[in-house]
Order: structure tokens, then sequence, then C-alpha cells
């Protein structure tokens, strides 16, 4: 009598082929790496505080919690941010699978399961393989232990697997142009400030609260201003004050409106006040400003 069993084959999202090196790095504050780039994946995990990190021509922060990937032939480099101390992760190997394709160009907050199984991967991964120079982990030279435990190889593979696939289903993704950083005046400044920056530039000529930023971007009144005052140093108000000065000189040099015109055309209240703001930041007044033209 035949069997009506029914033999199903596994499906591979993920096929992991090689591992090249698993270390954990605590690292100072001021941290720098050059940088590289391989033909194969690098996946980072912030286990403590947060980095600055480089891919391609791309700088964003990555924070406590979180995961990014660099896919192979990317250039890519780590930096601390002269504040925290961070503590990274890193593994790289070898996966052709097109499901790869998912983790390119994002960030991954990680959730509790997932941090669980990202420590057992670790775990297992650190006590079949040891680096070649423990004080030096980015020579990228990998050893199999003589005791390792028994199966930890396979198991290292069956984890890593799993835990992409765990993160493929992860909804709680940042894109690194989210967090991507740009140099302002000699000092690098997350995205989430330049968005404060370019709302304020777009509205020179009207009213700016905090409460109008705030509102703009969905934050609270004291994150915009906490945050700006860490990066440039100064409040939101007198930054954008600064701005309007700044605009107003232009147009005093362009000598196509008289003082009247030019401090309604920036909104302030009065030609007064516009004299007064206009002074405390140039030490002159719109007028005096005005006659040190050079003709």
């Amino acid at each position: 009598m035949g069997d009506n069993f029914t033999k199903l084959s596994f499906e591979r999202l993920f096929n992991v082929e090689k591992i090249i090196t698993i270390f954990y790095m605590e690292l100072s504050k001021s941290f720098r790496y050059e940088g590289e780039q391989h033909d194969f994946w690098e996946m980072v995990y912030i286990d403590k505080g947060e980095m600055v990190c480089t891919a391609d021509n791309k700088r964003f922060i990555l924070k406590s919690g979180e995961m990014t990937f660099h896919k192979p032939n990317e250039f890519h480099n780590l930096e601390g941010n002269n504040t925290v101390s961070p503590n990274v992760s890193i593994l790289t190997f070898e996966c052709k699978s097109r499901a790869m394709k998912h983790f390119e160009g994002r960030i991954f907050r990680l959730n509790a399961e997932e941090k669980v199984l990202l420590s057992m991967l670790f775990e297992e991964g650190m006590s079949c393989f040891r680096l070649a120079d423990e004080h030096n982990p980015l020579l990228q030279k990998l050893i199999r232990r003589k005791d390792a435990p028994l199966g930890s190889s396979q198991m290292t593979k069956n984890l890593l697997e799993a835990f992409l696939i765990k993160l493929r289903r992860n909804t709680d993704i940042l894109t690194k142009s989210m967090r991507q950083v740009e140099m302002i005046d000699g000092v690098e400044i997350p995205r989430a400030v330049t968005e404060i920056l370019k709302y304020l530039k777009a509205h020179i000529y009207g009213r700016v609260t905090v409460k109008d930023v705030a509102d703009t971007l969905g934050k609270s009144e004291s994150s915009v201003k906490q945050q700006f005052a860490k990066y440039l140093g100064c409040g939101i108000v007198s930054y954008y004050n600064a701005l309007k000065i700044k605009e107003a000189r232009r147009l005093i040099r362009e000598g196509r409106y008289n003082m009247t015109q030019i401090a309604d055309m920036l909104c302030f209240d009065s030609p007064q006040y516009f004299s007064k703001c206009f002074k405390a930041q140039t030490k002159m007044t719109p007028t005096e400003f005005k006659s040190s033209i050079l003709k």
C-alpha cells in the first residue's frame, strides 16, 4: 500500500555562504577609522552610544539599539561623535540572496526579540571563531577555535539566517538619508537640524516662532530648541533674526529698496526695531552700513 505523504522542500530566503569577521568593540568617543570597501556584506550594530557612519558619499548617525548594513563594494567607515564612547558589534559575511537588497540604505531599530537573537548569534559565533589579533579587529582575519562547541559553525550560520529573516519582517525602519549629516560652518549637523535651517531660510520674508517650527516637524518645542542649541550654539529665534539681518545687508547692497521697505519686507515690527536688531548684529545701523559700502 502506497503512502500519501507529501515531502516539501524548505524555502530559502537567505543563504549565508561564508563568514569573514565577527567581533565586538568598546571604542573611545574620538574613534576614527579611515574606511574600507570589500566585496561582501557588513552588518553594524550600536549597542551603546552613537556613531557617525559613512556609506559612499553619505554621512549619517547610527544610535544605540540600531543596525545598518553596508552592501558589497560600498565604501564605509565609522567615527565617534566626540561625546559618548560607543560599543559596536560588527559581522561581515557573504550572501548572494536577492532578499539582501532589502537591507540597502536602511537603518533598523531592533526590538527586544531581535536583540536576544542577535546576542545569541554573537555568543555562538565568538565561541566558534576568534580574531587573529584580538587587539586589532580591523585586520579582519578570523580563525576557527580548536575548542569550538559541537556544531557551532552551523549554528552560527543558522542563527544569522534566522536573524536576517526576523529583520526582514521588521517594519521599524529609517532610511540613511533621514539621519544624514551635513557640514555647515565646519560643524557636522544632523538632518533634523538642517530641516529647521531649511524651514527658517524658506520663511525669511515671514514670521516664524519656535512653535511653528515644532509643529511643522511634528516635534515638541523643547526638543527642537534643545537639539538646535546643541549643534548651533544659539536659540532658533536669534538664528532666525541673524538670517534676516544677513538678507537685509544683501538688500541694502543692491540699493533697490529704502530702509522702511526692507524692514517691512523682512517683517520687522518697525523700522526702529529693524535698526536695533541690525546694530546688535553688525555694530552699526542700516544707514551706517549703507554708507560703509564701497561704491
